[in-house]
């Protein structure tokens, strides 16, 4: 299941930071963030599912970003079939929220955590009815249950340390393994994402299988889920700044990336 840590400053000239860790089955294949969706919005980039043509993360200088996250819970479905949840971000980038109409969204459960340069909300469907939290000023952190919740394996063990260092108040200037390299130095990559990024390398130190371990390789009940990419991102009014790295070695920080900018 994935990670996300949000930073809400309303007002400030970069309002929403956020730093979101991708979970996904190592055989599933992917492309780094780009403009995939022509047909939909020309502006739209993200990082995209070729398996089923969705996004994990789609963002536009206009209308900010959006990323979906698996929750566990059981979601009823005539045919056994469901529609990807890659379509949530795409829609909700587009201006379409899940439950806008009424009507409750035809796939499994997740997470969707939305921001703009008006702030951020994380809208959950699961499985039963469609609610929204609105992200106060602060830093956050969503995985696959409620935002923020202390009993939540990760959110107990890594909110606070987020919450205890400077967050990031604009876009990145390095990519994020370079942001690590510095951070894991002790040194300042100054940004002002050196931080959070510290707070990441210093959980790397858990075991992958370890319920608390944001950089994940682990068999869940949806197959073999492992950390595949890291994006570090800044919403303001007028521009949404990608930064994105691939890992070359699934769930862990040692080996090489590939890094993107977006």
């Amino acid at each position: 299941m994935c990670t996300v840590v949000v930073r809400v400053a309303p007002g400030s000239e970069w309002p929403v930071t956020m730093l979101a860790l991708r979970d996904e089955s190592p055989e599933r294949p992917w492309d780094p963030p780009a403009a995939w969706w022509p047909d939909r919005d020309p502006g739209v980039r993200g990082v995209r599912d070729r398996s089923a043509g969705g996004a994990w993360l789609a963002a536009s200088d206009e209308a900010g970003l959006a990323v979906v996250l698996n929750r566990g819970e059981p979601v009823a479905s005539a045919d056994g079939t469901w529609t990807t949840r890659g379509v949530v971000p795409l829609d909700a980038v587009g201006g379409v929220l899940p439950g806008h109409d009424g009507t409750v969204p035809t796939a499994r459960a997740f997470n969707l955590v939305r921001a703009t340069a008006d702030g951020a909300e994380v809208v959950t469907w699961d499985g039963t009815e469609v609610r929204t939290t609105a992200l106060g000023p602060g830093v956050h952190m969503v995985t696959h249950g409620e935002p923020d919740d202390p009993a939540a394996p990760r959110v107990g063990r890594w909110l606070d340390a987020f919450r205890s260092v400077d967050a990031p108040a604009g876009p990145p200037v390095l990519g994020p393994f370079d942001e690590l390299r510095a951070a894991d130095a002790g040194a300042d990559a100054g940004d002002g994402w050196s931080g959070w990024f510290g707070v990441l390398a210093g959980s790397a130190s858990l075991p992958t299988d370890h319920p608390d371990a944001i950089l994940r390789d682990v068999h869940e009940a949806e197959g073999h889920m492992t950390t595949l990419s890291i994006v570090a991102a800044a919403v303001g009014r007028e521009r949404t700044v990608l930064q994105h790295a691939r890992l070359t070695e699934p769930g862990r920080l040692d080996g090489s990336v590939e890094l993107h900018h977006a």
